[in-house]
């Protein structure tokens, strides 16, 4: 059976949008998911980028980047607004969600928290709080989270990503290909159906 490994962060537009997608997309083609966290600073860290460079760019691309997105997630039909104080700190949610083994359903919901709702992903409380409306022990999984070694888990994840090749979100792997990018689902969909002797589609864009 094909799998595809999603790995993303929270704080990223992109690997938002195409969250939104990939169930449907392994549904749709028999394949199996998994979520990966990590930390998107810790992989530009790796890699020697700049990880405040989104905040530096040209204002022209700047503008492109933000219309960009907007643009697709009408495409796409997704819930999605800038969120006012962008990018916020995401590293109390990733390590929630490294704690809890990534569960879809919490993956959603820390998703639509930044990207609909706008909500303070930055402070501990609020992660306590959307934990708990997804069914989850939030003071538990925050006292988790501030252990050493969780901490460490969140590093480490996020510079082996780096070793595999990833330099941004969404990056997803098929078959230990690396596709990189809501925008490239249709390949990723193409590899998937490879893997799975099914025949091709004539869909250009997922």
């Amino acid at each position: 059976m094909g799998h595809l490994e999603y790995h993303y962060d929270i704080v990223c537009p992109y690997a938002y949008l195409g969250s939104t997608q990939v169930e449907a997309l392994c549904a749709r083609v028999g394949a199996s998911l998994s979520w990966h966290p990590l930390l998107l600073g810790g992989v530009f860290q790796a890699i020697a980028v700049d990880p405040m460079f989104t905040t530096k760019l040209n204002p022209s691309k700047a503008h492109h980047n933000r219309s960009d997105a907007l643009r697709w997630a009408a495409h796409l039909s997704v819930d999605f607004a800038w969120h006012p104080a962008h990018p916020v700190r995401t590293v109390h949610t990733m390590r929630a969600l490294l704690v809890t083994e990534s569960p879809a359903e919490l993956v959603h919901a820390f998703y639509r928290a930044y990207w609909v709702d706008h909500r303070e992903l930055n402070r501990e409380e609020v992660v306590a709080q959307i934990l708990n409306e997804t069914g989850f022990d939030g003071k538990a999984v925050i006292e988790r989270t501030r252990h050493p070694e969780v901490k460490r888990h969140l590093r480490d994840v996020s510079t082996k990503a780096a070793g595999r090749g990833i330099f941004g979100a969404p990056a997803m792997f098929v078959g230990g290909e690396l596709y990189w990018g809501q925008d490239r689902l249709h390949f990723v969909e193409a590899a998937l159906r490879r893997e799975n002797n099914l025949p091709p589609s004539d869909l250009l864009i997922a």
